[in-house]
């Protein structure tokens, strides 16, 4: 610990110096450790300390040691730049990836509240009608009416269900709390269902083995899973297929666990499956895609999760996520 505090201020008392300071410094501890060296060399192997070995002691420091400092200096204050130069093209990636985050998340929010609008309907409907019935019926029994309060309550509790999963889905305080593969799974049906159902998509849910129910992971993994599934919804729109259908299976592996989202249409061709993973590239309409989706995606799974995201080769069809177990994908067991 000493030695580590004196060698800290050591460097402390350098960077305050100026360059000529350093230099004559360098050059003068050095030579009076070449004097002592040569001599103590000269008598270990008993040779005779001549004057020649004693200029040649004193010389080559003066001489070397000045342009080895001055060197060293240079290439420091290279480093400073490069690093500082660096640093700074970190900060303006880390702002870009921000705003394309940020970009990413008010497209989804447009796809949320057009959800919203539509989940809401029949629920809202429902309790229009039990209450005109109460409202108009001449003679309701007790138990009749404590029915139709159960019917409002139950519809009422949907509605605030779906506003908290969308809420959730929003709130960057829990973008990285560990959540179970069922309530996330939960969420991502309760989202996306309407929009599903109007296209008239069936989404299949699978999991593959019973140590998925202990999986804890980051709820960021939602906006992924969304952004699939968005992806395949807009594929089979295109292609018009009529068998519509998208399967998110999950399967659990010794180190990691893996996400499959497929669909029942064509695929992505090989032309352009490692193009579609960068940011802005599309192959939809402008009024229809952003580019941000996939891009968002692989960010959130490699830097979040530490894991990868890719088009299965033999499935153009399938994305396939692999999450390896960490800080943000646990198992909790029970």
């Amino acid at each position: 610990m000493q030695s580590n505090s004196f060698l800290n201020r050591l460097v402390l008392y350098l960077t305050d110096l100026s360059s000529l300071k350093i230099i004559f410094i360098m050059t003068f501890g050095i030579l009076l450790l070449s004097i002592l060296f040569v001599y103590l060399f000269a008598k270990v192997f008993n040779e005779e300390y001549t004057q020649l070995l004693f200029i040649l002691s004193v010389l080559l420091p003066l001489i070397l040691t000045p342009l080895v400092v001055v060197l060293i200096i240079k290439f420091t204050k290279h480093l400073r730049y490069y690093k500082k130069h660096l640093e700074d093209e970190i900060r303006k990636n880390k702002e870009k990836d921000l705003l394309l985050y940020e970009q990413a998340r008010f497209v989804v929010m447009g796809e949320m509240l057009a959800n919203i609008s539509h989940q809401w309907k029949q629920p809202l409907n429902n309790i229009d009608l039990v209450i005109l019935s109460v409202k108009f019926s001449q003679e309701k029994s007790l138990k009749e009416v404590e029915k139709a309060f159960d019917i409002i309550e139950s519809n009422v509790e949907y509605l605030a269900q779906t506003v908290n999963d969308f809420l959730s889905f929003f709130d960057k305080r829990s973008y990285q709390e560990l959540h179970s593969l069922e309530s996330i799974t939960q969420e991502i049906t309760t989202i996306s269902a309407s929009q599903l159902q109007t296209y008239k998509i069936d989404l299949f849910i699978v999991f593959e083995d019973e140590k998925l129910e202990e999986i804890l992971l980051a709820s960021s993994i939602s906006q992924v899973i969304l952004n699939l599934i968005s992806n395949a919804k807009d594929a089979l729109i295109a292609q018009e297929k009529e068998d519509k259908k998208i399967t998110l299976s999950f399967s659990f592996e010794k180190e990691y666990i893996q996400i499959e989202c497929c669909d029942s249409g064509d695929g992505v061709d090989k032309e352009i499956s490692q193009k579609i993973f960068d940011p802005y590239f599309t192959t939809k309409p402008k009024t229809r895609g952003t580019g941000l989706g996939l891009y968002m995606s692989k960010q959130i799974v490699f830097t979040i999760f530490e894991g990868s995201i890719d088009v299965d080769s033999k499935r153009p069809s399938c994305f396939v996520v692999k999450i390896p177990f960490g800080k943000n994908c646990k198992m909790e067991k029970r």
